[in-house]
């Protein structure tokens, strides 16, 4: 069901401060505006676990109405970003280390045969751009730089799966990273830049070779291990003294 309208406001839910929402990009009607600005402020940790997502305070942020804000949030609950709970309203959804390793677990299996049916269709130019991003990874790994670190990641899978005919599983990919993303804001992995590097060669390797086959099992072995280095600093953070 659609998000019903907020409720009172109780006292453990916090109210982003105005200005949360920044639309970004262009778009074509106004609910992927709202969804948009919505999906990019919840991933990127402007809005948090527990938030209030008061329909009418969004419109007005927006200049939209309340309907579209309403088909977004629907959407966003649909992708497991948002709660909708009874006379509260939706609020931003919560983590826990089983769901983020359930999202990367359902991650692997999508992008490992993204990336196999991508495979035949790359190009020696698709090639190239993805040795140049490894050794630009390298430096930003050397350097600890975490926010290159993320975007040159998400340039490397972009470019591995390009190729991949299934426009339905490209469309997966995108939902899964949505969560991830956030994730990945929230609660970084430390220690994982040099074993990540070393697991990204090794899909090049496969790539070269032709192999769809290991492609897809080293994909998926990649971000399985990645999802248990989230787990796992999701799960200190939660037993640390002052989150108990």
């Amino acid at each position: 069901m659609p998000p019903e309208p907020d409720a009172t406001p109780r006292p453990r839910r916090r109210r982003p401060p105005p200005g949360s929402l920044r639309p970004a990009g262009i778009y074509r009607t106004k609910r992927e505006l709202v969804y948009g600005a919505l999906r990019d402020a919840i991933q990127s940790g402007r809005l948090r676990a527990g938030d209030r997502l008061i329909i009418h305070n969004i419109g007005s942020e927006l200049g939209v109405s309340d309907v579209p804000v309403r088909e977004a949030l629907f959407q966003l609950e649909a992708e497991g970003l948002i709660d909708n709970e009874p006379h509260v309203g939706a609020t931003v959804a919560g983590l826990d280390p089983s769901e983020v390793r359930d999202v990367y677990l359902a991650s692997s299996i999508v992008e490992g045969a993204t990336a196999a049916l991508a495979v035949p269709h790359m190009t020696d130019g698709d090639h190239r751009h993805l040795m140049e991003t490894l050794e630009n990874l390298d430096v930003a790994t050397g350097a600890n730089d975490v926010d290159t670190i993320a975007r040159l990641d998400q340039e490397f899978h972009r470019r591995l799966y390009a190729g991949c005919p299934s426009a339905r599983l490209l469309m997966l990919v995108e939902q899964l990273w949505a969560t991830k993303e956030r994730v990945r804001t929230a609660y970084p992995a430390r220690g994982r830049g040099q074993a990540s590097q070393l697991e990204h060669r090794a899909i090049v390797a496969a790539v070269q070779r032709g192999d769809t086959t290991d492609v897809e099992t080293l994909v998926r072995e990649h971000l399985q291990r990645a999802g248990m280095a989230r787990s796992a600093t999701l799960k200190a953070r939660n037993q640390a003294p002052g989150n108990r």
